[in-house]
């Protein structure tokens, strides 16, 4: 393991290639050797033509995808018009490293299409009935012909021209996933570009990487040297003349090893697209190349060129999949500059529909805030701790429902210290926020209060009654990135309609959060907020 990286590529190119990897035909042919002149009868020899000494990477196709479903996996979907992008991806509960390189590379994605375009990015939601609540990967979508990703209105720009994001679960061993990620570039329904990036996690650490992460620094050189050769041997060309050391393959390579799978037995797939080509190839003659191919590195060739995570990712393969343990969505990673989100909160409870509201939350892996009240927690506290343990924020609504900015300073310090320490008490879980009873406050309030006043943007005035159909329109219809709408759990219709309004929001786009996701894990630590705008 102390070799140097020229010490092992030139053991790979005696093995691959021959002799001191075939640095010179006459080398290859014999010193002594020279043709016989016309007319004269060849010499006896003991020569015979040099063959092929062991295969480098073999053409192979691509594994099939697997399902996504029921890996445990938290499922995006990202569409904005303004910009014409559409992204799909899956994510590992939780907010891990792994997490982080992928949201990462689809922030870079937004971030060089709205420049393209000439657009500030923001957030966007769509009218009821956009369909937006199927999330995550469309199987097989990365494998399909490019020009059907972008036809398709549930994976590519509406209208045809943008960017199109797609996945598929290409790897799923021991406690390693693979995600492969395809980036179309489209314009007027024509695709302009297509390439391939392939993640992996760690489902028990939430750490993860790159396909090019896999191999050791200088790995490309190497591999290009043998792919070069492979695809040299695939055009027809029986040379053995050495791939011409220069700039071009290397580089590409490089690129390429973004996109390397790790089959199940533990080969290394790297895939070469269409047109590709490279000055060294160009100088054998071999155009560029009309069809994706993808070359299969055998597991003992690749090893002494994969870097530790490389290592482990390949150890894993064939072994039983270890699924991610299960963590509240209110700990997940968002990130409300990226993705449309909406804060659903609660106030006056907990009380007997508090646990039904819960549920409906779970069952869409989504998260809210409930803002309570002092009196009702001691009675309540398996409640305040469950919201507690399934990632929810929990907020002071005061003791007893009192109008702070109506009442002696005292008064109101003895509101919000008393529900404080009920919830503390009850969940082990200190207080950041509080809301003020029908939204009134003022500099005093505030002050003894410590904490931030957490306010709203859209009131659906449940506790007037209203239809269920009426209640539920205003509560899926009204909200815009980075609302915070306020409900109250302890009011029949706003239990029997949690679930409907849930889903009208996923389908308009929607994120649903709690407010520390909303404020993109970072409370405000003073002053009163509306929205998360």
């Amino acid at each position: 393991m102390n070799r140097t990286l020229r010490e092992i590529a030139a053991a790979f190119m005696v093995m691959v290639f021959g002799v001191g990897g075939c640095t010179s035909c006459a080398t290859a042919l014999g010193a002594e050797w020279s043709p016989p002149r016309a007319n004269e009868p060849a010499p006896e020899s003991d020569w015979t033509p040099p063959k092929w000494q062991g295969v480098f990477a073999e053409a192979t196709s691509l594994p099939k995808p697997l399902e996504a479903t029921g890996l445990g996996l938290v499922e995006r979907r990202l569409r904005n018009d303004e910009i014409g992008l559409q992204a799909r991806w899956e994510q590992l509960p939780g907010a891990g490293s792994g997490n982080a390189a992928i949201v990462e590379a689809i922030r870079g994605i937004v971030s060089l299409r709205g420049e393209s375009v000439g657009v500030a990015y923001q957030p966007k939601v769509f009218a009821r009935g956009a369909g937006l609540a199927a999330r995550g990967c469309v199987t097989g979508s990365t494998a399909w012909p490019a020009a059907e990703v972008v036809a398709d209105p549930a994976t590519g720009p509406i209208g045809g021209s943008g960017v199109a994001v797609v996945c598929d679960i290409v790897f799923a061993s021991g406690s390693v996933l693979g995600q492969r990620l395809r980036v179309l570039g489209a314009q007027d329904g024509m695709v302009t570009s297509d390439t391939s990036r392939v993640f992996y996690f760690d489902t028990r650490t939430g750490k993860g990487g790159s396909g090019a992460q896999l191999w050791v620094p200088g790995a490309a050189e190497v591999l290009w040297a043998g792919i070069a050769q492979s695809l040299r041997r695939q055009a027809g060309l029986l040379s053995l003349a050495p791939i011409a050391a220069g700039p071009g393959g290397p580089e590409l390579t490089a690129g390429l090893l973004e996109s390397t799978e790790v089959g199940p037995n533990g080969t290394l797939l790297v895939s070469v697209p269409a047109g590709f080509n490279a000055p060294e190839l160009a100088a054998l003659g071999i155009t560029d190349t009309l069809r994706s191919s993808t070359w299969a590195v055998p597991r003992e060739v690749a090893e002494p060129l994969l870097s530790v995570f490389g290592v482990q990712v390949v150890a894993a393969a064939g072994a039983p999949f270890i699924a991610p343990a299960p963590v509240a969505a209110g700990l997940d990673l968002v990130g409300c500059d990226l993705l449309p989100c909406v804060a659903m909160t609660y106030d006056d409870g907990p009380g007997e529909l508090t646990a039904g509201v819960l549920d409906q939350l779970a069952a869409r892996h989504a998260s809210a805030s409930f803002f309570l009240i002092g009196a009702r927690v001691a009675g309540n506290a398996d409640l305040a701790r469950r919201m507690v343990a399934e990632g929810h924020v929990v907020g002071n609504h005061t003791w007893s429902h009192t109008a702070l900015s109506k009442t002696t300073v005292v008064k109101a310090a003895d509101e919000l210290r008393r529900t404080d320490a009920a919830i503390l008490a009850a969940t082990g879980v200190p207080v950041t926020v509080f809301r003020p009873p029908w939204g009134e406050y003022n500099e005093a309030v505030l002050a003894v209060a410590g904490k931030p006043a957490i306010l709203w943007d859209v009131d659906t005035f449940d506790w007037r009654q209203p239809s269920d159909e009426v209640l539920t329109g205003r509560a899926v219809d009204q909200p815009i990135p980075g609302s915070v709408v306020l409900q109250h759990d302890i009011h029949p219709n706003t239990g029997r309609t949690a679930g409907r309004v849930y889903d009208g929001l996923l389908d308009r786009g929607f994120v649903l959060v709690n407010l520390q996701q909303l404020y993109n894990g970072q409370l405000p630590v003073s002053g009163a907020r509306s929205s998360g705008r």
